[in-house]
């Protein structure tokens, strides 16, 4: 993994002023090449216990 790209970023939604819903990256995930595996890796946890799983963004030139 080190060194190596996420396959998804992991997010939860959190709700902010006005009632609405904002997106919160919380971790990465790593899909496994040789087995049908997922390591998560998070630095938050999620209060309502949801996470979602989204492929990351193409990088643009330049881009970290």
């Amino acid at each position: 993994m080190k060194g190596q790209a996420p396959s998804y970023i992991v997010n939860t939604a959190v709700e902010v002023e006005g009632g609405k819903t904002r997106w919160r990256e919380i971790g990465v995930a790593f899909a496994s090449a040789e087995k049908d595996t997922v390591t998560i890796l998070l630095d938050a946890l999620p209060v309502s216990g949801k996470l979602v799983l989204m492929r990351p963004k193409p990088r643009e030139k330049g881009e970290q």
